[in-house]
C-alpha cells in the first residue's frame, strides 16, 4: 500500500521554498504517489512551485504567531484539518511548538518532526551552525529515502515567454528579509544608471516598501528602460526573472528563484546577517562579501561581467 503523504512547510521566504525541492522531490519519487502540502501563506508555494508534478494540491494556512488564546485554537483548529486529509505518513519541516503539538496531537500514525531535541517540543541547537538548505538536506537524508533527488531547479518549461528585445534584461532586488541584509540603495542607483545605458532593467522590492521609491531621482523614475515590479504578483516575477539574462541582488529570495531558474546571478550578503546560502543551488553563482569588498570593487565586477 503506497503512503499518503502531507508535508507541512512553516517557513515564510520564498528561497526556503527551493530549498525544499529535493525533499519535496525525493519523497515524490521514492513512495510513488504525489504529495498533499500545508504551506505558509506567506511564502506564496502555489505559484512558485505551480510548475511542479510531485504535488497532489497545497493547502495554504496562516503560520503567524498570536496570543496564546488564539495559539490554542490555532492549534485544535490545525489538528482537526490534518486529521481530516487522511494521511498516514506525516513531515512538519519547521520546529515551531504552534505546529508541533498539532501534529502530535493529530492521528497520523507516522510522524517525522525535522529540528526538534530529545522532547519533541524543544528545538536541536546542534545544527544551529547550518544554514537552512544544509538542515534541510541533513535531514532528508536520515528518512533514508530509497529514491533522492538533491535538484534545487524549479521546472520552467511552462512559463510564457516575453516579447524579443535586442538588449540585455537585468533583474535587480533591492531589499531583503527585515532588510537586515540590504546593500546601501545608492549602490544600486550607480549600477542602474550604468546599466540602463544599454539594457532594460527591472527593480524589485516587497510590496509593502514603496518608499524605496524616494531614493531614486526623476530621471531614473520617469525612464523608459526601467520597470518596478513591486506592484506584480509572484508569478509575474518568476516569468520576468525566468526570461532576463542578469539577476543582481541581496542574497533573499529572488536571487534564490534566479539560481533555480539557472540564471546569472550576482549576490551581495553582509556576513554578520547571512551567507552565501543560495550556492547550494547553482554553483555558477557569483558572490560578493560586502563586508571584504568595497562598493567600487563590486560595482565594478558585475559591470564587467555583464
Amino acid at each position: 500500500m503506497k503512503k499518503k503523504i502531507l508535508v507541512i512547510i512553516g517557513a515564510r521566504g520564498i528561497g526556503d521554498l527551493i530549498y525544499h525541492l529535493p525533499l519535496l522531490r525525493s519523497l515524490h519519487l521514492t513512495h510513488g504517489r504525489k504529495i498533499i502540502i500545508l504551506s505558509n501563506k506567506v511564502n506564496q508555494s502555489k505559484e512558485v512551485f505551480k510548475n511542479e508534478s510531485f504535488f497532489e494540491k497545497i493547502i495554504e494556512f496562516d503560520n503567524y504567531r498570536y496570543g496564546i488564546f488564539k495559539t490554542l485554537i490555532n492549534i485544535i483548529k490545525f489538528k482537526k484539518l490534518i486529521n481530516k486529509l487522511n494521511v498516514n505518513f506525516l513531515v512538519l519541516t519547521a520546529n515551531y511548538r504552534r505546529l508541533i503539538l498539532p501534529v502530535l496531537l493529530s492521528g497520523v500514525k507516522e510522524k517525522k518532526i525535522f529540528g526538534t531535541g530529545l522532547f519533541k517540543i524543544n528545538k536541536d541547537r546542534t545544527l544551529d551552525h547550518l544554514t537552512i538548505s544544509e538542515r534541510l538536506l541533513k535531514y532528508t537524508n536520515e528518512l533514508n529515502l530509497k529514491k533522492k533527488i538533491n535538484n534545487f531547479f524549479l521546472t520552467s518549461k511552462k512559463l510564457k515567454t516575453l516579447k524579443i528585445i535586442k538588449c540585455k534584461k537585468i533583474f535587480i532586488s533591492i531589499d531583503s528579509h527585515h532588510d537586515q541584509n540590504n546593500w546601501p540603495i545608492e549602490n544600486y542607483l550607480i549600477l542602474i544608471n550604468k546599466l540602463i545605458k544599454k539594457n532594460n532593467v527591472f527593480v524589485n522590492f516587497a510590496p509593502n516598501k514603496k518608499y524605496f521609491l524616494k531614493y531614486f531621482p526623476h530621471n531614473l523614475i520617469r525612464s523608459k528602460k526601467i520597470i518596478f515590479t513591486y506592484k506584480k504578483k509572484i508569478s509575474e516575477i518568476i516569468k520576468i526573472i525566468n526570461q532576463s539574462d542578469v539577476i543582481i541582488g541581496n542574497e533573499s529570495g529572488p536571487v534564490c528563484l534566479g539560481a533555480s531558474l539557472k540564471k546569472k546571478v550576482h549576490a551581495i550578503y553582509l556576513p554578520i546577517h547571512t551567507k552565501p546560502e543560495s550556492k547550494i543551488i547553482y554553483k555558477k553563482n557569483n558572490y560578493y562579501n560586502a563586508k571584504k569588498l568595497s562598493s567600487k570593487i563590486i560595482i565594478k565586477k558585475i559591470l564587467k561581467s555583464i
